[in-house]
């Protein structure tokens, strides 16, 4: 008789199995996103490839590390370990570490949070312009890198008199989320400068991936004044550079941007545009002389008469006309006077016979209906406490009643009474 397994020994057998295998504590598996849905902690889906579908999980330590968003669908390579879940017998790949299948992960990071940045707009929220001539700049930056000389040292070339203010920070590593925000919120609150430079020299994606952070870029929004971004050499462009209102591609360009052009260059500007001012000044004033001598050589000033010549010969044909005109508009109207008073004496006439007629015969209806009438007929009105009587069981024998007739009133008492049936 065989000896049977129970199914946890037998489980227990397959999981040491999984644990043991030297081929399994290291897999490495290249495959597609599949029945992905991001949960509150621990992560579950699977790996799919045109054979095969293999389950996968992830843990909250390890997805917690990932530098891009996890989609359906996605093509991905998986470094983890083998594992079998004895409750319900199925094994999975357990996932450490997890990066796009032929592209980094950073970048992939990158190109997702600049897709959502740019449908959310904030790519054209901030396109302030940069003050011409500031009072004060402040630099976010390394105190002890190249950035914060190369802009010291061209804005003392260009424009002396504006003031530097540097405000250090982290540029890279850990640290240097918080520290760039850190200084952004300290900037705000100083509320004194025209404009800001944010900048860091130039290195991998990884060496700038601290301007890459939304944090930072949606920190960038709240900032009071334009922020000028110089991160990386030219070719590199964070989501920093998206956010601020100008780009620059270095340190040397941003010190440019936020200043005006050098002082002598400027004073020349100056003389350039004070000569020009003073060549439109005397052509206008050559131009308003001879304009004068015209006038003052005009027949309206010389011959004054003649100004309004014109205006009386119009005004005595005007005067003619309206007389004219009056004259012809009152003979028309007494002709048409004339003309209509017989028939509106005729017409008056007939409308007085009408309305006598009318009035004859209302009256005559009236009378027919007259309570007056019908009382010299005859008829008499009988009243007992101010009430009309109708029937006889309105008043009881021995009560007084008032009699209306149509020559005069009675006051009488009811002796007897009689109903008709």
């Amino acid at each position: 008789m065989a000896d049977y397994l129970t199914v946890s020994a037998l489980t227990s057998y397959l999981k040491r199995k999984f644990t043991a295998d030297p081929y399994l504590k290291e897999v490495y598996v290249t495959g597609e996103i599949s029945n992905y849905r991001q949960r509150p902690g621990h992560q579950y889906f699977s790996l799919k490839d045109d054979g095969a579908v293999l389950n996968a999980t992830m843990f909250k330590f390890a997805f917690q590390k990932l530098q891009f968003k996890l989609e359906p669908g996605m093509k991905v390579n998986a470094v983890g370990h083998m594992d079998l879940y004895a409750p319900n017998g199925s094994y999975s790949l357990i996932i450490d570490k997890l990066e796009p299948d032929g592209v980094g992960a950073l970048y992939q990071a990158y190109e997702q949070l600049k897709a959502k940045l740019s449908a959310e707009g904030l790519f054209d929220q901030l396109r302030r312009p940069i003050p011409r001539f500031p009072k004060k700049i402040a630099v976010i930056t390394s105190p002890s890198g190249a950035v914060i000389r190369d802009i010291m040292t061209t804005v003392r070339r260009r424009y002396p008199i504006a003031e530097i203010v540097l405000y250090p920070a982290v540029v890279q590593g850990d640290g240097a989320v918080p520290s760039l925000t850190k200084q952004m919120t300290a900037v705000a609150e100083a509320a004194d400068y025209d404009v800001l430079i944010m900048g860091r020299g130039g290195g991998s994606i990884e060496d700038l991936w601290a301007f890459n952070e939304e944090v930072v870029a949606r920190q960038m929004l709240t900032m009071p004044m334009p922020i000028i971004s110089s991160v990386g050499h030219e070719t590199d462009t964070t989501i920093a550079d998206f956010v601020a209102d100008q780009r620059a591609a270095t340190p040397t360009a941003a010190a440019e941007l936020a200043t005006p052009v050098p002082l002598a260059d400027l004073w020349l500007g100056i003389q350039q545009m004070q000569q020009r001012l003073v060549n439109q000044m005397q052509r206008q004033v050559v131009a308003n002389q001879e304009r004068l001598s015209r006038l003052q050589n005009s027949y309206v000033l010389t011959q004054p008469a003649r100004l309004y010549e014109g205006y009386l010969q119009r005004l005595d044909i005007a005067q003619q006309r309206l007389q004219q005109a009056v004259t012809t508009t009152v003979t028309q109207r007494q002709h048409q006077f004339d003309l209509l008073a017989p028939r509106l004496v005729n017409a008056m006439t007939r409308q007085v016979e009408r309305s006598q007629e009318r009035v004859g015969r209302a009256v005559a209806g009236l009378q027919l209906v007259s309570p007056l009438a019908i009382l010299a007929r005859g008829y008499s009105v009988v009243e007992h406490d101010t009430h009309i009587l109708t029937t006889v069981d309105d008043v009881a024998v021995g009560d007084t009643v008032h009699i209306r007739l149509a020559t005069g009133e009675l006051d009488a008492t009811v002796t007897a009474k009689e109903s008709e049936k």
